[in-house]
């Protein structure tokens, strides 16, 4: 750790909260289409 920290960067975000919230619901829409595909 030490080690790491010798040269730590800050992370920074390449995406918007709106650009990530809209991949989570898509992702959201596909478990829910496999979840249902599965229970039939």
């Amino acid at each position: 750790i030490d080690n790491w920290n010798t040269d730590a960067k800050p992370f920074t975000w390449t995406a918007t909260a709106d650009e990530i919230l809209a991949k989570v619901r898509l992702v959201q829409t596909n478990i829910k289409k496999l979840v249902d595909n599965n229970a039939k």
